[in-house]
């Protein structure tokens, strides 16, 4: 897997409202969905199987949220997962939205708790969920610093 994590997805019609560009709540959606992506294709787990096999839950706590450009259904998105903190019992993600015009359409922050979703108590990140989500960081890192250079990125 290439880093940092992109999700693509198409804008459709039915994302847009009176204005004809995307609903608002509908971006909260699509960096939902991306970040579940992400959890697969990092963590190697959907939310459904997080939820329902191992009993863990991720709350949203925080959203922080900057629009930068509307989407149409002219537009394929990009939405760029990159993990800001992983701290004991949660997860900072630092996300943002590219248009298939590489115009940026929004920056945002979502911090997420791991909690047992059968009392909504906060647990710790499991270890092994840590170990590959510090991977993840450090490739993202990794390319960061080879594209300062001018390299190509890292692969993870």
């Amino acid at each position: 897997m290439s880093v940092p994590y992109v999700h693509r997805r198409r804008i459709q019609w039915g994302d847009t409202d009176a204005a004809q560009i995307v609903y608002t709540v509908r971006f909260f959606d699509f960096i939902m969905e991306a970040i579940e992506g992400w959890f697969w294709a990092v963590v190697g787990v959907d939310w459904y199987r997080l939820n329902l096999d191992m009993n863990l839950g991720t709350p949203f706590v925080h959203v922080d949220m900057d629009f930068k450009a509307p989407l149409t259904p002219r537009h394929d998105l990009e939405t760029i997962v990159r993990v800001e903190r992983l701290g004991s019992k949660s997860l900072t993600f630092q996300i943002s939205g590219r248009r298939s015009d590489g115009m940026s359409s929004f920056e945002a922050r979502f911090i997420c708790c791991m909690v047992d979703n059968r009392t909504m108590t906060p647990v710790a990140v499991p270890d092994e969920m840590r170990d590959r989500i510090r991977g993840y960081m450090d490739a993202c890192d990794d390319a960061t610093q080879a594209n300062s250079a001018g390299t190509p990125g890292a692969a993870l």
